[in-house]
């Protein structure tokens, strides 16, 4: 028996879903599973015989009694998922499991049509991952049969860097553009906001200060070493997904050393209550009144909180754990 898992490649390097995938595929080779690489392109330039093919190739190493993990979606389009899930299920005796990282119809209500067809290939699996509970609960509603479950909770943060402690203060960091979070160019609150972004920023009239946008280990080497707080938040086109989903964001202010500030709505909001490393807010004007009565002493407490639980995500531990329950699940009644 062998255990695969599929990973994305030729997305651009900012791409936080091939990031996401690539790293669950760097943990999961660490455990001895292997690689099923599958290549972003245009889908539609395929014949149907040569999608087929194609997909036959990629699973040239796969064989009776496997066990596949798939992380959805591909992100190349619908038809391509249906037909690799096709194919796996021609295999004899191998168990299938899909590591859900995000549902397109359900980020984008373009795309809401498709639902149905998603759903379909979910409950062709033995065994599902899941972002949140309240992600299975929406998934159940919209008709998901599978009982096998493995809950993820939060994302991983490999890293290994010796960061400076970060030091009280009421600045805000945030890593994300304009254009799409748009309670950026809003921000008129008392305590400012640093805004990590390779757009520009018209600060004139917002108490926002502008950084350049920073690769992974620079953006966590520059939150340690300034302090302050890692804000999570939604922008206003999807709130609703952001309740059932999970923010890879939180992640890396957390592999930084950072309390987070996140909404009461965030899925795995308990776990930032549970932990005490940071604060769980209804609004904005809530966080910025919170942050300026907040003490030194007590941020201090939370940093070491947050030094004591950052080791989960910063030692892949999440991903361990969800790979490991989700092989029990597929090998056991």
């Amino acid at each position: 028996m062998k255990v695969h898992i599929t990973n994305l490649h030729g997305h651009a390097q900012s791409s936080v879903a091939q990031i996401a995938q690539n790293m669950v595929t760097k943990i999961a080779m660490e455990m001895g599973i292997r690689e099923i690489g599958i290549y972003a392109y245009p889908v539609q330039t395929d014949s149907p015989s040569e999608l087929s093919k194609r997909i036959d190739g990629m699973m040239a190493g796969l064989g009776r009694d496997d066990i596949v993990i798939m992380q959805s979606p591909t992100w190349n389009n619908i038809e391509f998922d249906e037909i690799f899930i096709r194919k796996i299920k021609l295999y004899s005796d191998v168990k299938f499991a899909i590591f859900i990282h995000d549902i397109i119809p359900l980020m984008f209500k373009s795309n809401e049509y498709l639902i149905d067809r998603v759903i379909a290939m979910y409950n062709s699996a033995d065994v599902i991952i899941v972002p949140s509970q309240k992600m299975l609960d929406e998934l159940y509603r919209r008709g998901l049969t599978v009982k096998r479950i493995i809950i993820q909770h939060m994302w991983d943060y490999p890293v290994d860097l010796m960061l400076d402690t970060p030091k009280f203060s009421q600045t805000i960091n945030f890593a994300g553009n304009p254009e799409r979070f748009t309670f950026i160019n809003e921000w008129t609150y008392a305590n400012p906001l640093r805004v990590f972004t390779g757009q520009t920023i018209d600060t004139s009239e917002i108490n926002v200060i502008h950084e350049p946008w920073r690769a992974n280990h620079e953006l966590l080497i520059d939150l340690a070493k300034f302090g302050g707080f890692g804000l999570v938040w939604s922008q206003k086109s999807d709130v609703d997904y952001y309740e059932l989903n999970i923010s890879y964001k939180l992640g890396s202010y957390l592999a930084a050393g950072l309390p987070v500030i996140v909404q009461d709505t965030l899925s795995n909001q308990q776990i930032i209550k549970d932990n005490h490393i940071g604060i769980v807010v209804k609004d904005l004007e809530e966080a910025n009144e919170r942050i300026s009565r907040m003490t030194e002493l007590e941020y201090n407490e939370m940093v070491e909180n947050v030094k004591n639980y950052r080791g989960l995500i910063t030692q892949g531990f999440y991903t361990k754990k969800v790979l490991v329950d989700t092989i029990h699940a597929l090998l056991s009644q």
